[in-house]
């Protein structure tokens, strides 16, 4: 492998003599064991990864590497700002992902909890207990993951078809069993319960609910190492994940109005789940409920699976990429399993420890991984207002294999004006008066999350990053 003539790199000269000093003189490959990992996932597998997961596909197309956003943040942005930015979204998309993937663990230990409440009403629930589910949880995800690694792709594929199965083991109780609400309440009522006097202010405050549906849809961006014919195959996954996804959950919601029966009753429900409620005032069965909650459940532990997978293959990019502390360390792929192992478990490791923030304030670890939502569509932000900018320029964009056509732009900008329409009502408390229970602490702590990252690129990003590495391998004119 060398470097085309003539070819200048964003990141400068540093990330040239890096990438040299790792091939071979002997054969001319690339030599670096943390470089490269195999590559498990076809299309289907991938579509089920998607689906059960729930940005810029154009980007994805562009450079599908598992550095995602912060790697299309480098190539989109002016090259004098391309590290500091790319470094940015590095950390963001980091904080984002360990924080979403805690909170689908932890919202599945609660259910959990809650099916406890149901069945045994002399049970206390403690904070303890909660976390101590979560962390079991965590712990058959990373044994998956890990151990196993060639078989993970059918388990998604598998978990994809259970995801269909179980929409229709829930749909047809809620329809014909479920007290029957008109459809004026389900199509045309609203509710103004969040003290905000303007109607708007809560409307668009209820929009957070269901943007929480679509925070892993860049997911599958992060496994594009492991995929075969990864510029064509994730976009198109993506897609076809979104589409299914987007229906079944459609249909579900209708169907849940028609069929959630007395609101208040759902609402101060003991398990803290107005869903269990639901599903019991439907069945008047608590077996019946038990059994339709777990498949809530088990559907919250195989997107764990996928979550943390994503998470790791994030941290393992950026660290390849000098862009976490002792990246040497975290940015080997095992040997053995061919994925890294490393990478994996410090996502878990750190999982677990905001599982004791949990133990002391249920407020504080809410706090943490209220994170996760506004973390991600930032990330989403990012790149695709770069990538707008970049339209409107007059430097050409070398687009790959997939695009969406004449409509990217349409797209784009609409997508950049929701993105800042959530961010903007992510931040505000979403109840009136506010409280210390109630408080939106997502700002202060998004705020902080940035603090920790400049801080670290004085002190050891500034020196050590120097941009996405893949990006010079697969798009900067290396060749064998």
């Amino acid at each position: 492998m060398v470097f085309q003539q003539g070819v200048e790199l964003p990141q400068g000269q540093r990330l040239h003599d890096r990438v040299n000093a790792n091939i071979s003189k002997s054969s001319g490959h690339l030599e670096d064991q943390s470089l490269d990992v195999d590559r498990n996932f076809g299309l289907v597998s991938l579509v089920a990864f998607s689906t059960t997961l729930i940005a810029s596909w154009e980007s994805i197309a562009r450079a599908p590497t598992s550095g995602a956003q912060y790697h299309w943040v480098s190539q989109l942005a002016p090259a004098r700002y391309a590290v500091a930015f790319s470094w940015a979204a590095g950390w963001i998309s980091i904080f984002a992902r360990v924080t979403v993937s805690a909170s689908a663990a932890f919202v599945a230990s609660e259910m959990v909890q809650g099916l406890i409440i149901l069945n045994a009403e002399d049970y206390e629930p403690l904070r303890w207990h909660a976390t101590l589910i979560y962390w079991m949880i965590l712990l058959v995800a990373v044994l998956v993951n890990i151990l196993g690694t060639t078989i993970f792709p059918h388990i998604e594929t598998a978990a994809f078809f259970f995801h269909i199965c179980f929409f229709f083991v829930l749909l047809v109780p809620l329809v014909y069993l479920s007290p029957r609400s008109t459809a004026r309440f389900v199509f045309t009522d609203f509710e103004n319960s969040s003290g905000w006097k303007s109607d708007g202010v809560s409307w668009c405050l209820g929009l957070l609910t269901s943007a929480w549906s679509f925070v892993g849809i860049d997911g599958t961006s992060h496994m594009s190492e492991e995929v075969k014919n990864s510029a064509v195959v994730v976009p198109r996954s993506m897609v076809v994940g979104m589409v299914i996804s987007g229906a079944f959950t459609m249909a579900f919601s209708v169907a849940m109005l028609f069929g959630i029966g007395d609101i208040m009753l759902a609402l101060t429900s003991p398990t803290k789940f107005p869903i269990i409620q639901i599903f019991l005032a439907a069945t008047g069965s608590k077996g019946a409920t038990t059994a339709m909650t777990c498949t809530l459940i088990s559907t919250l532990v195989f997107s764990t699976f996928g979550l943390l997978a994503c998470a790791s293959r994030l941290a393992w990019a950026f660290a390849r990429d000098k862009g976490l502390p002792f990246s040497n360390y975290f940015a080997r792929v095992s040997k053995h399993y061919m994925i890294p192992v490393r990478a994996i478990i410090l996502v878990t490791v750190i999982a677990c420890l905001l599982g004791l923030v949990n133990i002391g304030s249920a407020i504080a670890f809410h706090a943490l991984t209220s994170l996760a939502l506004v973390a991600h569509y930032t990330s989403y932000l990012l790149p695709i207002t770069l990538l707008v900018l970049r339209r409107f320029g007059k430097t050409e964009i070398p687009w790959g294999p997939w695009t969406l056509g004449r409509w990217g732009l349409p797209i784009n900008l609409f997508a950049m004006a929701y993105s800042f329409l959530l961010i903007v009502f992510m931040v505000l408390p979403q109840y009136q008066p506010v409280s210390v229970a109630n408080m939106n602490y997502a700002s202060p702590i998004f705020g902080v999350a940035m603090l920790v990252s400049i801080i670290l690129w004085f002190v050891y990003g500034k020196k050590a990053y120097w941009g996405p590495v893949r990006e010079v391998i697969e798009n900067l004119h290396i060749k064998q």
